[in-house]
């Protein structure tokens, strides 16, 4: 696998109105990457795009050498959407076990993941807590924690 992702040509239309216009990029494994630019430069809509939620108009994207939508790559991903909203019923605990099965994780698998990534994001301490006790950080902290649960090759943040 040369590129993590890998975006040619992409282009979205709405109707008559032309959104984006040839957008291509490519991302190494272990690279971050970032997208700068005014608002309505088309960052949100690539994002959409890259992960699924929306279908370029023409263009090519894939996703740890695999074409966009393939399901082997999904599993393979992380995401940790702009604006989440959790289940803020659920203890810590319960929320990652819950996105873990969402994975296709085993019980074992989860049992094992849960404790190292709420210790990567420093909420250990919280696992017993419902979301609803939750800050605003310790929220993106918890979606953090949530788009790392499954060990993805590749997070959209």
């Amino acid at each position: 696998m040369n590129a993590a992702l890998e975006v040619a040509g992409l282009r979205k239309s709405y109707g008559e109105t032309e959104v984006l216009r040839g957008v291509d990029f490519s991302v190494a494994p272990g690279e971050c990457f970032g997208m700068l630019g005014p608002n309505g430069a088309g960052k949100t809509t690539t994002v959409k795009m890259m992960t699924g939620l929306i279908r370029p108009t023409s263009g090519r994207i894939s996703i740890l050498g695999r074409p966009l939508g393939d399901k082997e790559a999904r599993r393979r991903v992380g995401f940790l959407p702009e604006q989440f909203q959790f289940h803020e019923w659920l203890r810590a605990d319960e929320f990652l076990d819950f996105h873990g099965s969402l994975y296709g994780m085993s019980k074992d698998e989860r049992r094992a993941r849960i404790p190292e990534v709420l210790e990567l994001v420093g909420l250990s301490g919280r696992v017993s807590s419902r979301l609803d006790t939750f800050s605003k950080g310790m929220l993106q902290r918890i979606g953090l924690a949530q788009a790392l649960l499954a060990d993805p090759h590749l997070v959209f943040l």
